[in-house]
């Protein structure tokens, strides 16, 4: 009982001693790659909630287009015997949905621009690096902390 106490005390002597002590250069690199891999992580969960808001933007996306081809069938086959009051007010649903569909594309071309990044284009003289590249950068330095702190 007495050891088990003896144990205690030692360790909690040793945490409060612990961040005290003089920081060498191999903990500093490996505090580093820490940190690089946790930036990973969070851009990895970034990714993965930008592309569950992408399937709700294609969802509705989906949702609109069939709308609107439902729409235009019905205008086509209008009945000459039946309201043109109530054909007005389809054809404006189409021009309202026309602007859904238009701006749903450009959300997730937006989200798939910002997930892969885009190459130089006129749109973009110089390109977008996405968060994939980030990704890639970071594993690339995790690696080179890695080499580094083997060498110390």
């Amino acid at each position: 009982m007495i050891y088990l106490l003896f144990v205690i005390a030692l360790v909690e002597i040793l945490r409060l001693v612990i961040p005290y002590l003089p920081t060498t250069e191999k903990r500093h690199f490996k505090q580093k790659m820490e940190g690089v891999q946790k930036m990973v992580w969070d851009l990895n969960f970034k990714i993965f909630k930008s592309r569950e808001i992408r399937e709700g933007i294609r969802v509705l996306y989906d949702q609109n287009k069939a709308r609107l081809s439902t729409i235009e069938t019905s205008i086509k086959d209008w009945p000459k015997e039946k309201d043109i009051g109530d054909r007005k007010r389809l054809e404006d649903q189409v021009v309202l949905l026309k602007k859904y569909i238009e701006r749903n594309e450009s959300q997730l071309k937006s989200l798939d621009r910002e997930i892969t990044g885009e190459k130089p284009s006129p749109e973009y003289p110089e390109g977008m690096q996405g968060i994939n590249d980030q990704v890639d950068s970071l594993q690339e330095l995790k690696q080179m902390l890695k080499d580094w702190t083997k060498t110390l």
